[in-house]
């Protein structure tokens, strides 16, 4: 629009900023929403999220469909830090023993530093790969194939063992991260007997 005297008028309103990046902004969504869940426990909501992005709700919603999302999310996110750390086990530790106890260790520590966010999202670590689940089974089936392999047993088991072993090591850690009745070191060395001692049964379990 052009004024009486000729000169171009400005519209209404705030200039329009720079383009926000889509994944920038979720990154920093699941940040806040890491921070609440640690403040106020598992049942926070997207409105709480969004208040501690300092964003609207509706910004929440533009990132994630909903808070499962937003859970699923954060369950990939810590996901693919775990896997990371196998990754350097397998990288740096040759003794398939040695991978088996490590990762073992990996999972209580979780369980340790990050206790709500931990209990939380471990019900999704062997879940579809979406959640993340899929990946970490994958990478622990890897460590329970080369342990199947070493002994000479059956590497079919590995799948079957890793979605088990997930599963046991989630509730025994989060069961010993709410009653501390001994320390992590021999929590870890008592699932790693029971894991690696089943490993003779490999042998038999296609049979």
């Amino acid at each position: 629009m052009t004024s009486p005297g000729g000169s171009a008028r400005r519209g209404r309103g705030r200039p329009p900023g720079p383009p926000v990046d889509p994944e920038v902004r979720r990154e920093r969504l699941l940040d806040a929403a890491e921070a609440a869940i640690r403040e106020s426990g598992a049942a926070v909501g997207l409105a709480e999220v969004a208040a501690t992005a300092g964003l609207t709700r509706s910004a929440v919603y533009a990132a994630f469909a909903d808070r499962d999302a937003v859970i699923d999310a954060l369950a990939h996110r810590h996901a693919r830090a775990i896997i990371a750390r196998l990754g350097e086990i397998l990288a740096d530790v040759d003794d398939p023993m040695e991978q088996t106890r490590a990762s073992l260790d990996i999972l209580a520590s979780w369980f340790d530093d990050e206790p709500v966010l931990a209990r939380l999202l471990a019900g999704r670590l062997d879940g579809p790969v979406r959640a993340g689940g899929g990946v970490i089974v994958s990478a622990i089936a890897d460590i329970l194939r080369a342990g199947f392999r070493a002994r000479g047993g059956d590497e079919a088991a590995a799948e079957p063992w890793a979605h088990a072993l997930v599963g046991a090591v989630a509730s025994t850690i989060a069961w010993w991260s709410e009653t501390r009745t001994m320390s992590r070191g021999q929590v870890v060395e008592y699932l790693f007997v029971l894991v690696w001692g089943g490993f003779s049964g490999a042998e038999r379990g296609g049979d």
